[in-house]
């Protein structure tokens, strides 16, 4: 895989970096190719709804799935099988699904420090000629301009998930979990069939408004997919059962 990233110096949120890409560059499009994009949730969410598909349509014809050593599953953007490996979504004039486009593309060339620190850091390519340009951001008003906080606030509820204490402390999930955590959140039209064609609700307490946004809302679907993921791995009081004996000997055990 070409070197795309280059890592420097930490910064904040006001911290100020010259960028702007546009076709008239000779790099235009060249970032798009030959390159890892893992998917969160959310950006399947976008992608699939702005191409019209369902989501196993899209994640059959656009995404590999892997396995992280923990058993969690992670799903990498396919790319094209030519010479370049170039994103399927690609045009010469542009990204064809630019106003769904995943995360790491909206927020390039800025990227969150991964020491686990707060901070950010310019990623450049060893011929990214944006970064020459006269434009000047601040990574606030980047992530403003980018549409970045609705990607944040849907990633920060499955990181949460990703990174809790039950990996931390050397768990690992068995295939059947590892596939109902794919389900749940990546394959969001087979979540709602297990939701809407079981009896799911005869068996959780789930308020009627709630079930309601969840049907209507991919947004809330996927949310409530979070809730019952930390339900069923976690054993967290996210959701409650019908049978009020059962969910008391439960929720008693779970303080134990």
């Amino acid at each position: 895989m070409k070197s795309m990233l280059k890592k420097r110096q930490a910064l904040s949120l006001e911290s100020r970096f010259k960028f702007s890409c546009h076709n008239e560059i000779s790099c235009f499009n060249t970032c798009c190719a030959d390159i890892n994009i893992f998917l969160m949730p959310y950006d399947i969410l976008r992608m699939r709804r702005a191409m019209g598909l369902s989501s196993g349509e899209f994640l059959k014809g656009y995404t590999i799935p892997l396995l992280a050593d923990e058993g969690l599953p992670l799903v990498v953007l396919k790319m094209m099988e030519d010479e370049n490996k170039i994103c399927p979504f690609v045009t010469s004039s542009g990204c064809k699904i630019y106003q769904d486009r995943p995360w790491s593309c909206r927020m390039y060339p800025v990227f969150p420090s991964s020491s686990g620190e707060e901070g950010f850091f310019i990623a450049e390519g060893n011929s990214c000629l944006g970064c020459k340009e006269e434009k000047w951001w601040t990574i606030e008003g980047w992530k403003k301009d980018q549409g970045i906080d609705i990607y944040d606030k849907m990633n920060e509820s499955y990181e949460e998930i990703t990174l809790h204490d039950y990996f931390l402390k050397g768990n690992k999930l068995d295939p059947g979990k590892s596939k109902m955590l794919y389900m749940a959140c990546y394959d969001l039209d087979e979540f709602e069939r297990f939701l809407f064609q079981t009896r799911f609700f005869d068996v959780y307490d789930v308020e009627r408004g709630i079930v309601e946004r969840v049907k209507e809302d991919e947004g809330e679907l996927l949310s409530f997919s979070y809730r019952w993921i930390r339900f069923n791995l976690f054993g967290e009081d996210t959701l409650r059962l019908k049978d009020k004996t059962f969910d008391k000997i439960l929720q008693a055990k779970r303080k134990e």
